[in-house]
């Protein structure tokens, strides 16, 4: 019986929808793209094979990538300073974009990522990302530790490899399954994915939008940091002229974006300002499978696309904060590096994840405090968890904690819980904990978290030992600057809102996440459209010559 040839052995490695895919991903390739895959005998034997045998899959789906394999200890192994088995090198002649560890999961996804990367060079990286990097002088390696379960590790990974790409004279950039490289996680004390860490100087936790992402990079701190740097370095913004303005867009997600589109279409003036990068929540979404036109988009991708349409309209000015607006027939908006005068404000300022608000909860962030347990639960299996919540997410990380192995017991603050009755029902069936009426009120330990406080609804306290807490609660919106207006809010925190995204202050208006209701992508750009389209038609109704209501504003 003769062998089966390669074609005939890997064929069927990928299902057929991710076949498909990457058969048409690979045909768009703008150039072909080098694999180096090395291994050592005896080490990691289970992580070697999945590594070689995914690598020649794809080898054999297409002609655009070649591949090569070599032992760890080979003279090559030496020359391309491989320090783990398996490692996945990526165009090595041109960059430094490897995978320590077998890409498993979600790391295949940024293995094809890499790839893709790889196969535009230059050309698929954007403006801002070069302009934000054009300047770096000093060399910089970038760690990403990441999980095969976590969906937010790929888009992390991929920030890391466009900076590689872009500054490919500078910029090394490992992605590092902590799977397979315990001792390594171990090493840089990572207790949640994705950690990264650049220059062994500086840390970071989560996914992070790409342009923060370079910002940080570059300046080798947090992004807090740099912006009170730079806030020093400026003159105070009172001190300021003022640019007049039509309509001031504060923030850049996809509320914002689409907002901006639609006001530069209407003849209006205008200008996004965002603190951070660019997206919103979106551009933290691992994968969008509901926004029309796209069945299937990695969130970073999605913001790529509608940046890049905005940007066509107005400018996005980004890691801007509004420090102060001050309301009158000229809203002033006071910012670190301009100040404007405008007709009006759009808030598209979006929501954070809301917190526990409790001692030890900031100290222990990554190190036995979460917000994702389909990221971080695998670093607990056979240790305890607690899950604070007690709707659909809470139930879910629950039951997902419980299938690693992990002893889970579910804190709520109430008698009856939000969730599905599906997934109450799932709990109940796993024989899952539930402590009722009664709320995390410390956090215990050392350098891990240890124990957490629960105050019970009769007022006795009791301390519940655990190894892990993940906080499931929701979201609250970011109201600051709607307060700070005058703006009404809902009796859930969101902005109340009229039909036409009108809010109880003339020619204030909201759009997107912050005003509450269905929080879809979708609802987002519909919501900003609406509301530009609404401030074209007040300002023609207030500032027409021929209106009665004319104010003398300009």
């Amino acid at each position: 019986m003769s062998s089966l040839t390669a074609e005939e052995k890997y064929q069927n490695f990928f299902p057929d929808d991710s076949r498909k895919y990457l058969l048409k991903l690979f045909a768009g390739f703008k150039k072909n793209v080098t694999i180096e895959v090395y291994t050592q005998k005896g080490m990691h034997n289970e992580y070697n094979d999945f590594a070689m045998n995914i690598c020649r899959a794809m080898n054999v789906l297409t002609d655009k990538i070649e591949l090569k394999e070599f032992d760890v200890e080979s003279e090559m192994g030496s020359r391309r300073n491989i320090i783990a088995s398996p490692t996945v090198l990526i165009e090595p002649d041109q960059y430094d974009i490897r995978f320590l560890g077998a890409p498993a999961g979600e790391e295949g996804r940024a293995l094809v990522e890499a790839l893709n990367l790889a196969s535009k060079g230059i050309d698929g990286i954007s403006e801002s990302t070069k302009e934000i990097l054009s300047d770096l002088e000093e060399d910089r390696m970038i760690k990403i530790f990441s999980s095969p379960s976590c969906p937010y590790c790929p888009g992390q990974a991929v920030n890391a490899f466009k900076a590689a790409i872009a500054r490919a004279d500078k910029v090394a950039a490992w992605c590092v399954s902590t799977l397979d490289n315990v001792e390594m996680a171990q090493k840089y004390n990572v207790g949640s994915v994705p950690h990264t860490d650049i220059n062994d100087a500086v840390t970071f936790t989560g996914l992070e939008p790409e342009e923060k992402f370079m910002a940080q990079l570059r300046f080798l701190k947090p992004l807090d940091d740099i912006l009170a740097e730079q806030r020093e370095k400026k003159q105070h913004p009172e001190e300021k002229e003022f640019e007049d303005i039509d309509l001031v867009i504060i923030g850049g997600g996809p509320a914002g974006m689409s907002a901006g589109i639609y006001a530069k279409r209407s003849g209006l003036s205008c200008i996004i300002l965002e603190k951070q990068g660019v997206g919103g929540q979106i551009a933290l979404t691992p994968k969008v499978e509901n926004y029309p036109g796209f069945p299937n988009i990695q969130g970073f991708e999605l913001v790529e696309i509608l940046g890049t349409h905005a940007r066509q309209y107005t400018d996005i000015n980004q890691f801007t904060e509004v420090q102060d607006v001050k309301y009158g027939e000229k809203i002033e908006i006071l910012t670190d590096e301009k100040n404007y005068r405008a007709k009006g404000v759009l808030l598209a300022t979006g929501v954070k994840v809301r917190m526990l608000g409790v001692p030890g909860e900031d100290k222990f962030y990554g190190h036995g405090v979460s917000y994702c347990a389909t990221c971080d639960g695998n670093f607990y299996r056979g240790g305890k968890a607690i899950v604070v919540g007690g709707g659909n997410t809470a139930l879910t990380d629950a039951l997902h904690l419980k299938h690693l192995g992990v002893e889970t017991t579910i804190v709520y603050r109430g008698d009856k819980l939000r969730a599905e009755q599906v997934l109450q029902d799932s709990v109940k069936k796993e024989g899952i904990e539930i402590i009722w009426n009664s709320q995390v009120t410390e956090i215990l330990g050392d350098k891990q978290v240890e124990s957490t406080r629960l105050l019970n609804k009769d007022g006795t306290e009791t301390i519940k030992k655990t190894d892990v807490v993940f906080v499931a609660i929701g979201h609250t919106a970011n109201t600051a600057l709607a307060e700070k207006l005058g703006v009404k809010l809902r009796s859930d925190g969101f902005i109340q809102v009229d039909p036409a995204q009108r809010t109880s202050v003339e020619r204030i208006y909201a759009a997107g996440d912050v005003t509450g209701g269905v929080r879809q992508i979708i609802t987002a750009t519909g919501q900003g459209a609406a509301a530009a389209l609404t401030a074209f038609d007040d300002f023609t109704r207030l500032y027409s010559p021929s209106s009665e209501n004319t104010k003398n504003v300009w």
